[in-house]
């Protein structure tokens, strides 16, 4: 099982490549990151939206949003649906 903290340091370090189950029960492969220079423009000039980011981590412990790189969008897993993820050195 992955731990949250653990996720978030290397989410916000580096490009992971989560495997988990959707809510409906397909296996889904999301490449995503929290790096600051990785997330859009207007998360980067905003302290609102990354307080926002902040707060949603901190209110919803069993679920993570990072920022979807295929599909250049914020998106969310559950944590316990994660059964492998792997660090990306190249993207």
């Amino acid at each position: 099982m992955y731990q949250r903290d653990t996720l978030l340091k290397d989410l916000r370090t580096q490009v992971l490549e989560v495997h988990f189950t959707k809510a409906n029960g397909e296996n889904r492969v999301m490449r995503c990151t929290l790096q600051k220079h990785m997330l859009p423009e207007s998360y980067q000039r905003s302290l609102g939206e990354q307080t926002e980011e902040k707060i949603f981590h901190k209110e919803n412990p069993d679920v993570i949003a990072v920022w979807d790189l295929g599909e250049n969008g914020w998106r969310s897993f559950r944590i316990d649906s994660v059964f492998y993820c792997e660090a990306k050195t190249a993207y």
